[in-house]
């Protein structure tokens, strides 16, 4: 019996070694103006010539970000590479996804290192007795005496915030397998490590089932539930277009916020600031961009008793 349940440990440690796996180190560097961001629903891109590495890099992330309890979509999927897309309509893409991070996943190197298996050998025997006579049986295997070679890769990873349009998170990560790690591994270790990294480093919503799980464990304090009384103040609900989002400069944008509402009141003013120096007043405004770059255009709203809200909207000019 013991001998058995020997050779069945002796056969899992055989099959354990001989499996594919991977371990990645990252270092991590994060916006100072992105501290109090957090993500919801997570576009991964991977810029792969090669479709079928592409997509199983995305489906990776994707299902670690999913197992995970988070919201991610793969760019393959969403926006396949069959046409070119205008500016706008990519716009219209994350918008309808809200897609509030975009995060790439760049390949920098690949390079294997090669490992001497040292030679050595084990000798295992019986004995019997027959009458007066003792027989003994005894073989040798060995090991060893050959060269593995281990797969390394390292990847250059950003996590883009789309409501400001910048790098939030950057991480340079070096990702080494065993004799036996395929591709898939060494891409499955990356993508647990980012998205632990990010959890740890709270950049992340929350889903409910995460909360409670980090309340039972005393991480985050339990959440009150808040009742709504009467008198508190309810802040106003904005909700606008901008026409066009992108062209050529000089460009003029139609601004139209006319659908905003006070849930319990009504609207007193809307501040408009174009992040180009100018700004304006009123529910429908127009304004012309004349230099080509990214605008973060702003709109506060604020109620009859002082209450604000405010969002932005990018538009893209070009030269």
């Amino acid at each position: 019996m013991k001998k058995r349940f020997f050779v069945v440990i002796l056969l899992m440690l055989i099959a354990v070694y001989l499996m594919g796996c991977a371990s990645t180190k990252i270092s991590t560097v994060r916006n100072p103006e992105s501290y109090n961001t957090k993500f919801e629903n997570i576009l991964v891109i991977v810029p792969f010539t090669d479709i079928g590495l592409r997509r199983q890099t995305e489906e990776i992330f994707v299902s670690k970000f999913n197992s995970s309890d988070m919201k991610a979509l793969s760019s393959l999927e969403l926006m396949p590479p069959i046409k070119d897309y205008s500016d706008q309509e990519l716009m219209n893409i994350l918008d309808k996804n809200k897609v509030d991070g975009i995060l790439t996943v760049a390949l920098k190197d690949y390079w294997t290192s090669e490992s001497y298996v040292p030679k050595s050998s084990s000798t295992q025997g019986s004995a019997n007795l027959y009458g007066n006579s003792l027989y003994y049986r005894s073989y040798t295997q060995q090991y060893g005496g050959y060269y593995v070679s281990k797969p390394n890769v390292s990847f250059e990873t950003r996590l883009f915030d789309r409501k400001s349009g910048q790098v939030a998170w950057l991480v340079s990560s070096t990702t080494s397998g065993n004799a036996f790690a395929d591709y898939g591994n060494l891409a499955s270790s990356l993508a647990k490590k980012v998205v632990s990294e990010l959890k740890e480093e709270d950049m992340l919503v929350l889903s409910p089932m995460e909360i409670k799980s980090k309340e039972k464990s005393g991480i985050v304090s339990p959440q009150r539930e808040i009742t709504a009384e009467k008198d508190i103040n309810q802040s106003p609900v904005i909700e606008f277009f901008a026409e066009p989002r992108t062209g050529n400069a000089p460009l003029e944008v139609f601004f139209d916020a006319s659908g905003s509402h006070d849930p319990d009141g009504k609207i007193d003013t809307f501040q408009w600031d174009f992040k180009d120096g100018d700004k304006g007043k009123g529910e429908i405004v127009r304004h012309t961009f004349n230099s080509n770059g990214f605008y973060n255009v702003e709109l506060k709203v604020t109620d009859d008793k002082g209450a604000e809200s405010t969002i932005t909207i990018m538009i893209i000019v070009r030269s």
